[in-house]
This record gives structure tokens, C-alpha cells and sequence, in this order.
């Protein structure tokens, strides 16, 4: 028996009928309305929503949706089991806010790639320069900026007619693409796109690749959407994350949701925190007697949800990154320790907070600053993740959300035992004045923190709300305590939306200077925000005539950069110098200075300064060390009129007077018994070995030379053994050789005065860096003098610590053995394979050999770039079990059963074949 369904499509205001369908009975088939819509009709339905004012646009989109549900009825009617989710096209429409599939790894440049090699596009030819330069205005006048419109009129008379993709298909294919990125095989998603680019008609590839740049350009953002398929979507997805729950318990427009549940294993919107200056905080205090003070962690947004052993980690735009911290108490980076933490009674929660990365040798919390990603971090590092819990929304069956955080604290302190580097509480503490807040405003600053959250005790929990009694003070949001940088535009490239076919982004460098002029000028960081577009347009219009096309794989002379290169470049004297204000300087190598800012925006441009006047390399270094890279240093202090109004002078009977150790010594009586350092004057800076600065400054002054409490332009060099402030800054400042106090000691006591070597050195001019480099190398090993056994001692102990060790991740290498040997490397055969062997622990004879055997293997196993696991967890993939004993051999079956990812189980025979052959051998052989 066969059904007959019509299929309904809405174009602008007409609806029309197509062509009938049919769909057979047979067995136990489900029928699902995306296998029933074609990709292109969807698609005809986005183009009519685009060219559309805002409000036709909206009604086009609600009577899409009303036929869509309709189908759905009539597919009902049919068979019960039908799938009629709006879901499916929901998922095309926002694909930003879709978090069942994870990231496709694909950006335009990488489309662009594809898409010359699919059309045999000449490397040079014009349509392909468009499409690998498509924010340039040459890449067309109206569609410079957006990568699909550019493919879109490059495709015109180069495809066929389409049509043959449903809807089901496309998300069929869009799924593989994101599995195949996350299991590291480009090949695999070469193959998905090119099946899908090339069964589609021009206007469906420029739909597909805006889905899958996850920026749609509809003209009605995701509320408007939302609100198109039903007046509480926009709430529910804000307290779920979940797309597909939103068009399940929604799909009737008649029902409304009136109170909002926050489920288990749901990711939930975060509530959010609002800025607030510290001036203005008193603004903030009107609500309570007493508010809560928070430090505010630089790490990851997570919340954990947990029940009945199980648990589940999402980050703060609801990704699940359980796999890394762990389901269970046996497996991951994190559940392993935190379970232990759960105290008696714990059935369920859900609770949120930062996940910070914990260095077991400082003892203290990493930052985001110091490129470690949280989310990738393994067991066995000396980096763990730490869980900073600062609220709590759902405890033992209870929703929380409705109840004010001064009750939901205590439900959280009995939740979780602390235990440092695992779970802790973020500390909090209560406030009732402004000056107690900037107390604690200027802890934070001395701290190098970010900042302090200020947090009403009588504020509910209210999901992506960022004005619900939540404020975040940080010192940027104040005037007069961030370091502005002044650094010079460089290089420009091109913006899309509304800033396309102009330069809205700009690379700046900053100088390096001999003689107090610019010599050459390294890029520092990007900058595209800030200003708005009356300045952008302003200073685009005064470097309209001195922009130049870079050209590829060239620096012009005197600007150089790294993996960050501009589309357009800027000669320094043609230039403008921004003055941009950022939270702090961080390593980085995509610039040539080794440093960026970071969260950069240009506070001014600067017309008032000639290009000469940016900033330096140097004093970018000394702002990064004089504040371990914070900008902020300085202190927030209360403003009142009497704070303000001068004050009265203290007199005082007594004459100030010179601490002991700040006097010089008193040489009067002493004789000099030698001219060794005769001409030569030193700066005594700090005690050693017991010994005084006025006991120095008398064998300085004994052995001929002259010393000083302060250098000067005729300083020889400055002694110190340890690095205090004053030393410190002249380090900083190179403007004196600053040597050890021990060098002098050893020279008096051999009646001559020694060469400086890297092991006297504290830090020198750069003229004297210039010379040492010609006499060691970079470890401090001379050229031409012999190592002693203590001189070598001291090298190899500092090797180590010198030594700049990229570490690369087993991905990575795959990735680099598919570049190098155009597929698997003959000595990377288990690149990607985590194995578990099961090596017996009886002591008899037979158990003795197998064990021995199994240990070659696994020598092997590690030598051709396999990891060894201790236990089989969810990253197995292989269990390695002795042919001559399967005494667990069962046991391995039956949990390889009950997994959902399985493992393959073979014998030691498939390592040695693999070796022997140089490739993988097919695991069901063995």
C-alpha cells in the first residue's frame, strides 16, 4: 500500500504546490518530514527572507513555519511514529546556536581552497584570487566581504541544476563533517564537502556555506527567528541550550510555557554580570544592606550537572566537553578527583563556575593568558583543571534558580569538601561600603587578578540576564589605572557586514630604535574595535593613498611580521599611531615582538603624534615584566571632596635621618693596598655572603677603584647578589651592566681583574650583550675557553631550563605525517592508537614469558607512536592480549560489549605483522 503526501512550500507570500512524493510502508519504516523537504526549497525560502524588509521577512518565515507544521499534521495522520520536529530546519536556520553538532574545523580560506581544486581553477586565475581574497572591494563591488555571495557569482556558470539533497541529507553530511574534523582526517572531510558542493546548484552552495560558516545573514537574527516558531523559544533555549528540546515541547504555537524547567544534563544560558566602574559602584548598592564580593577567576565558564554517578561538563555556549573531564569516577582529567569531593547525600546537582588550569609546581592558578587551553588538558601534567563553584541551580531533585543567592550559598556549602588544585569554593566575602569594594578592587590589582564580581545576596539566578545584581569590576572599566599602549598601524585588512569593501581591521607594531630612531617596526597585535565608523572612515580617508597590496611571502623593507599577515600593508611615515588599552601583554607567536595584547580596542587615534613616537620593543618589555603583564598597576582610590582638599603640613622636631644601610662606608681611615681597580667606579647594590654594601665599598675602595649610592654616565658597572627593586630596574632599563657581587670578590682574590662571563652577568647594555655573544653561545659556553668539570656542571644544569621544547600533540603529529609522506609515516604506524595490555601478574613460568613478551611489544608499540593506557577508558582503542593466555580475555569482551565506542581486541602477532609490514594490519585477522 502506498501514501501519497503533498509537499507545501511557502515562496514571499505564495504558497505552491509541487509535485506529490511517495513514501511506502514497508516493515517498520519512521517516516521524517526533513527526508520529504528538498534543500533547495528551503533554501529559495532564506533568499526571499533576505531580499525582504525586516517585517515581511518575519511574516515570510511564520508561514513557512505554519505550513511546515501542517505537513507535519497531515504525515501524522499517516503513521503516528512520523518525525515532524522543526528541528532539522531550525538547526540550518541559527547553526550558531546549534550544540548537538560539534565544530566543522572549515573557514573561508579553506572553502576557497576547495573550491579552486573542484573547478580546476588556475592558481593565478582571477576567480580564484577572488575567492582567496574575497574581503578585497576587486573581489566584487557589492559582494566584497562575504564569502558566499563571491562563490555565489564564481558558481553561476559553472553548476547544474541541484535539487537532489533533502534536508536530511545535508544535516546527514553536515554531521560526518564535524565528526571527521573531530577525528582528525582532512581527507575524510575533503570527501563530504566535495559530494555536497558538487551535487548543488549555485544559489544551495550559497546557503551551505553560510551554515557552515555559521553566519547566515538572514536580516532577522536568532530572536526574530525564535519568536517566529513560538513566543517562549528565545526563554526556553536560554535555560536549555537545547535546540531540539525547543521545537519538541514547542511545536504546539497555541501552548505556552509558563514556568521554565532547568533539567538534568541540559545545558542552561549562564546568567551574566554587568560592568560596572568603581567610581560608580555606590549606583550598584541601592538594592541590599550588604552585597557579596567575588574574585573573578580567568578561566573557562563551566557547569557541572551530576546524578546518580554520572556526570556531565558544559561550557558556557553549551558544548559538552565531558570526554575530556569525565562521565564517571573512572574516567577523565577531573571526575576521577572531584567525586571524591562529593559529600553524604549528594544524589543530584547543577552547579556553575570557572574551570581554571592548577600548576602543581607554583601551587597556584594558570590564566587564560598563558595560552592553556583548559579544555585540552591530560593526567600526568603538572597542569590539572581545577573547578572554582561560585553558585549552584539545581540540588537533589530541587530546581534553585527562583530562590535569592543568599539561601542558594548555603545549599552549596553542603555540596563539596575544597581541595586545592581539585574543587574549591570561590571565595567570597561581604561588603556594605564603596571604600570596602575598592579595597578589594586594589587586592585584586596587587594579585595580578582580573578583577572582583559584586553580587546582590537577593538576586535569583536569571539565565543570559546580565542586569539581575551581578557586576563585574575590573580596573579597564575605570579611568586613569590601565597602561595605554601607542603603537602604529602597519598593515590593514578588509571587514565584512557593514564595514565591507573597507579597511576596518588593523596590525600594529611597535618600533625597534638605535640611537633614539626608528630602525624597523614589529607587529604587536590586531585591533578591528573601538572606534566608530564616522573615525574609522575618518582615518581610512587620511591612508586611503598610501595603502599597498602585500605580496605573498614578503615583508616590505623595515616592517616585519609572522603568521599574522595583512592584506594590505602601510609604509611607518605614511602611517597613524592608536592608542589602545588592553587588559595585559601575553607570549604569542603569531607576532614578531613575541608579545600581544590582549583584549585589545583603540581607545584614540592619535593624530597629535608623529609615527616616530610609537612605542618601543623595549618598553613593551619593561611594561610586561615591571607588572608580570598586567596593564594595571596602579590603585582605585574613593573620591570625596574631603580626600580631595589639602591638608594641613605635619611639623616634626626631629631631622630626618638615613637608615644605617643606606649610608655609605666610611673609608676615611683606610688605606689603598692596590691600584687593581684603579679609574673605575661601581655601584654597590645589595649584601652578600654576610658580607655588607659598606664592606664591599671598603675592598672597592682598598684595591683603588671608587664607588657610588647611585650609577651614573662614568659607572663601570653595578654590583648585586640578589634581585631587589632598585636592581631590578636598572635590569630592566639597560642602561648599566649589572654583575654579580661574587665576580669582583673572585677578582680581588686573584689579584686581577677577570673577564666577565654569562655566569657573572645579571643583565648588561646591549653593547656589551653584542660582544659576550661573540665570545658564547646562547647557553653560555665559550668559544675559545676550555670547560672546567664545575663550568660544565653549571651549563648542563641550566640547559634544561633554556632549552624552549615545543610539545606537540599525537593529532598534530598525524596531521604533520599526512603532509610529510602524503599519508601515515612508516614510523608513526600507531600514531593515533591508545592501547591497553593485559599483562598478567601470576608468578609461574608461563605467566613469566607471556609478560616478557608483551613487554617487547608494547617497547615497540611506543616506538612507532603509540600511548600505553593503564586501564581501558574512553580513549582506548585497542586491547592488546597474549595469544598463549586469555585469562581475562572474557572479562575484556564483555566490557567492550557494553561501550558505545568499541575497541578492537587482538593478539601480540598484529604489533609485530604492523612493524614488519610498516602499516596498520587489519584487526580482524588477529
Amino acid at each position: 500500500m502506498q501514501y501519497c503526501y503533498w509537499k507545501t512550500f511557502l515562496y514571499c507570500d505564495t504558497l505552491i504546490c509541487q509535485e506529490p512524493f511517495l513514501s511506502s510502508n514497508f516493515g517498520k519504516m519512521v517516516l521524517n518530514i526533513a527526508s520529504k523537504i528538498k534543500f533547495c526549497d528551503l533554501c529559495e525560502v532564506c533568499e526571499n527572507i533576505q531580499k525582504s524588509p525586516k517585517e515581511k521577512a518575519c511574516l515570510i518565515l511564520r508561514k513557512y513555519i505554519t505550513e511546515y507544521r501542517k505537513l507535519g499534521e497531515r504525515l501524522k495522520t499517516e503513521d503516528q511514529q512520523a518525525e515532524i520536529s522543526f528541528y532539522p530546519v531550525l538547526r540550518l536556520l541559527v547553526p550558531k546556536f546549534d550544540r548537538e553538532r560539534s565544530a566543522y574545523g572549515v573557514k573561508e580560506h579553506a572553502l576557497a581552497k576547495i573550491y579552486i581544486r573542484i573547478l580546476c581553477l588556475p592558481k593565478d586565475g582571477m576567480d580564484a584570487l577572488k575567492l582567496l581574497n574575497f574581503r578585497s572591494p576587486k573581489a566584487g563591488v557589492n559582494q566584497a566581504g562575504d564569502f558566499a555571495e563571491v562563490a555565489y557569482f564564481i558558481l553561476k556558470t559553472r553548476c547544474g541544476e541541484g535539487k537532489k539533497f533533502t534536508v536530511e541529507d545535508v544535516n546527514s553530511c553536515l554531521d560526518a563533517l564535524a565528526q571527521k574534523h573531530a577525528a582528525h582526517d582532512p581527507r575524510g572531510m575533503d570527501d563530504e564537502l566535495t559530494r555536497l558542493l558538487t551535487g548543488m546548484s549555485e544559489m544551495e552552495q550559497k546557503w551551505l556555506i553560510r551554515m557552515i560558516l555559521k553566519d547566515m545573514k538572514l536580516g532577522v537574527g536568532h530572536i526574530g527567528i525564535f519568536n517566529a516558531f513560538h513566543p517562549d523559544a528565545s526563554a526556553l533555549y536560554d535555560v536549555s541550550n537545547d535546540l531540539s528540546k525547543v521545537c519538541t515541547l514547542l511545536h504546539n504555537p497555541n501552548k505556552r510555557l509558563h514556568e521554565v524547567e532547568i533539567t538534568i544534563f541540559s545545558p542552561v544560558r549562564p546568567m551574566l554580570s554587568e560592568q560596572c566602574d568603581i567610581q560608580k559602584v555606590e549606583n550598584c548598592m541601592k538594592n541590599s544592606a550588604f552585597y557579596y564580593i567575588e574574585t573573578k577567576h580567568d578561566g573557562e565558564r563551566f557547569q557541572i550537572h551530576f546524578m546518580t554517578g554520572t556526570f556531565k561538563y558544559f561550557s558556557r555556549n553549551g558544548f559538552d566537553y565531558t570526554d575530556i573531564y569525565g562521565s564517571n569516577a573512572m574516567t577523565g582529567v577531573l571526575t576521577p578527583l572531584l567525586s571524591k569531593q562529593l559529600q553524604p547525600g549528594v544524589k543530584s546537582f547543577i552547579i556553575d563556575g570557572e574551570m581554571m588550569v592548577w600548576d602543581k609546581n607554583i601551587v597556584a592558578f594558570r590564566s587564560k593568558g598563558d595560552n592553556i587551553d583548559v579544555k585540552s588538558l591530560k593526567g600526568g601534567s603538572y597542569l590539572q583543571p581545577c573547578y572554582c563553584v561560585f553558585d549552584i541551580l539545581f540540588y537533589n531533585g530541587e530546581v534553585l534558580t527562583n530562590k535569592p543567592l543568599c539561601e542558594r550559598i548555603k545549599y552549596l556549602n553542603s555540596l563539596i569538601t575544597p581541595s586545592e588544585g581539585v574543587v574549591l569554593q570561590t571565595e567570597r566575602n561581604i561588603v556594605k561600603t564603596k571604600d570596602e569594594v575598592i579595597e578589594h578592587l586594589n587586592e585584586a590589582i596587587d594579585n595580578k587578578l582580573e578583577g572582583i564580581i559584586l553580587k546582590d545576596p537577593e538576586s535569583v539566578y536569571k539565565p543570559n540576564s546580565r542586569k539581575a545584581g551581578w557586576f563585574k569590576i575590573k580596573p579597564e572599566y575605570t579611568g586613569g589605572l590601565m597602561d595605554q599602549v601607542d603603537a602604529i598601524i602597519i598593515g590593514g585588512y578588509y571587514g565584512d557586514g557593514r564595514r565591507r569593501g573597507i579597511i576596518s581591521h588593523f596590525l600594529l607594531a611597535a618600533a625597534v630604535s638605535k640611537d633614539g630612531e626608528p630602525e624597523e617596526f614589529h607587529s604587536l597585535v590586531r585591533v578591528g574595535s573601538g572606534y566608530t565608523m564616522a573615525k574609522l572612515e575618518e582615518l581610512i580617508q587620511k591612508m586611503k593613498p598610501h595603502w599597498r597590496k602585500c605580496s605573498p611571502g614578503e615583508c616590505p623593507p623595515g616592517i616585519i611580521w609572522t603568521k599574522e599577515k595583512p592584506e594590505v600593508w602601510i609604509e611607518p611615515k605614511n602611517s597613524y599611531i592608536l592608542q589602545i588599552k588592553a587588559t595585559e601583554i601575553v607570549e604569542s607567536s603569531s607576532f614578531k615582538v613575541g608579545y600581544t595584547l590582549r583584549f585589545p580596542r583603540v581607545e584614540e587615534i592619535r593624530y597629535d603624534k608623529k609615527w616616530t613616537d610609537c612605542i618601543t620593543v623595549s618598553e613593551l618589555t619593561d611594561l610586561w615584566q615591571r607588572a608580570s603583564g598586567k596593564l594595571y598597576s596602579r590603585h582605585a582610590y574613593s573620591i570625596d571632596p574631603e580626600a580631595s582638599s589639602p591638608k594641613k603640613k605635619r611639623t616634626s622636631s626631629h631631622q630626618p635621618q638615613l637608615g644605617k644601610q643606606f649610608c655609605s662606608a666610611d673609608v676615611s681611615t683606610a688605606t689603598i693596598k692596590s691600584a687593581l681597580l684603579e679609574g673605575k667606579e661601581f655601584c654597590v647594590m645589595s649584601d652578600y655572603n654576610g658580607m655588607t654594601v659598606q664592606h664591599i665599598e671598603t675592598q672597592i675602595h682598598e684595591n683603588g677603584g671608587k664607588f657610588v649610592k647611585n650609577p651614573g654616565p662614568s659607572t663601570f658597572c653595578v654590583l648585586a647578589a640578589e634581585k631587589n627593586i632598585r636592581v631590578q630596574s636598572h635590569s630592566n632599563s639597560k642602561q648599566y651592566n649589572v654583575i654579580h657581587t661574587e665576580w669582583l670578590l673572585n677578582s680581588i682574590a686573584s689579584h686581577k681583574l677577570l673577564p666577565w662571563t654569562p655566569q657573572n652577568i645579571i643583565s648588561v647594555t646591549p653593547e656589551t650583550e653584542r660582544e659576550i655573544m661573540l665570545q658564547y653561545d646562547v647557553f653560555g659556553d665559550s668559544y675559545t675557553e676550555m670547560s672546567t668539570k664545575e663550568n660544565l656542571k653549571e651549563l648542563l644544569s641550566k640547559l634544561e631550563s633554556k632549552v624552549s621544547v615545543q610539545k606537540i600533540s599525537v593529532h598534530e603529529m598525524a596531521d604533520m605525517d599526512i603532509e610529510l609522506f602524503s599519508g601515515p609515516s612508516p614510523m608513526g604506524i600507531f600514531r593515533l592508537c591508545i592501547a591497553y595490555f593485559d599483562i598478567p601478574s601470576e608468578d609461574d613460568f608461563e605467566a613469566f614469558c607471556v609478560r616478557k613478551s608483551l613487554e617487547l611489544q608494547k617497547l615497540d608499540f611506543e616506538y612507532y607512536g603509540g600511548i600505553v593506557s593503564t586501564m581501558i577508558d574512553d580513549g582506548t582503542t585497542h586491547a592488546v592480549v597474549h595469544s598463549r593466555c586469555h585469562t581475562r580475555l572474557e572479562e575484556i569482551k564483555l566490557l567492550n560489549r557494553e561501550r558505545r565506542k568499541k575497541i578492537h581486541i587482538v593478539n601480540e602477532n598484529w604489533i609485530k605483522d604492523c612493524v614488519d609490514q610498516r602499516r596498520q594490519m587489519d584487526e580482524r585477522n588477529y
